[in-house]
């Protein structure tokens, strides 16, 4: 799992995405204020099989 910290300026929810990272911890404001610390976590997205075909018991039985 890849990790990073970021600041920020303006404070963000739970689930927030910033292209492939998501937010996973709210640290909260800093101590002035200045910045809203948040963790995220890489998003593995997965991958889609809609371009293979259907396996079906007919054709399980050919491939055996």
């Amino acid at each position: 799992m890849e990790t990073k910290f970021l600041s920020l300026r303006y404070p963000v929810e739970l689930g927030s995405r910033f292209d492939d990272w998501q937010v996973s911890w709210l640290g909260g404001w800093d101590k002035h204020r200045h910045f809203y610390l948040v963790m995220l976590v890489k998003v593995a997205f997965k991958k889609s099989f809609t371009n293979r075909p259907a396996r079906t018991r007919a054709n399980s039985r050919k491939e055996a």
